[in-house]
């Protein structure tokens, strides 16, 4: 076998072999899927553990309902589901868990983004059913992210001019998308996340306004932008909310 030909099969099997490795976005559901499981495995059996006898308590007091809603909000929370209002007695548990889960999760997430981010970098981004997929694998990613944020959010926080002024009302996020201001005119509306990072939306009813709230590392410092103010005005995390 002469020289040129050597160098034909050598090439033939480099296109053979990248193209065995090249990435798809089935792949990289697949592996950020099993990631993910084998990450939480043993953080589900410790929350299981830790519930368990929170719901024999409950049994023992003749809560029969209370324990029942523990049990679904169990499996809920292991399967990754937001339980919006949790059991009395696993709000603490549960907070924890939602800590430990983002954590545990964060290499299998920033491993599928970078994959998604290598492949819209390449060829396989003018394959408008690849970009297509690609868009629900990091679809599902962000999902994740965005629970693990609202779960790490404080629910009570105090309404300023600026952060080191005075608190001129307490402003409620709560879990299940709702909120409040207490004081300062009082208010209600809602509140989602935003495609920006660390970001939310919130709209208020009376008076109609729309905020963008963006939270400072450590989510204990936010600033707030109004569509009626011009001003900047902040918002500081409170440790112990508000009884109403």
């Amino acid at each position: 076998m002469n020289h040129h030909r050597l160098l034909l099969l050598a090439s033939l099997l480099l296109v053979s072999f990248s193209s065995a490795l090249a990435d798809t976005p089935a792949k990289i559901m697949e592996d950020y899927r099993k990631a993910a499981a084998a990450a939480l495995t043993k953080l589900n059996v410790t929350l299981e553990a830790a519930t368990v006898p929170l719901i024999a308590a409950l049994v023992k007091a003749g809560d029969t309902t209370g324990a029942e809603e523990l049990q679904e909000q169990l499996k809920a929370k292991t399967a990754g589901e937001p339980v919006l209002k949790p059991q009395a007695s696993a709000v603490l548990l549960f907070a924890q868990y939602d800590q430990a889960r983002g954590k545990a999760l964060e290499p299998a997430q920033k491993a599928a983004v970078a994959r998604i981010e290598a492949m819209l970098a390449g060829k396989e981004s003018s394959k408008l059913e690849v970009v297509k997929e690609l868009g629900k694998v990091r679809a599902e990613v962000e999902a994740a992210k965005a629970g693990q944020e609202a779960a790490a959010l404080p629910v009570a926080w105090s309404f300023r001019r600026s952060p080191t002024a005075g608190t001129d009302g307490v402003f409620m996020l709560n879990p299940d998308g709702t909120t409040e201001m207490r004081g300062g005119g009082g208010n209600w509306g809602k509140w989602k996340h935003s495609a920006k990072a660390h970001t939310i939306t919130v709209e208020w009813v009376k008076p109609q306004d729309t905020w963008t709230v963006l939270f400072y590392e450590g989510n204990e410092l936010a600033e707030i932008h109004s569509m009626v103010w011009k001003d900047t005005r902040y918002l500081k995390a409170m440790t112990d909310p508000p009884a109403k």
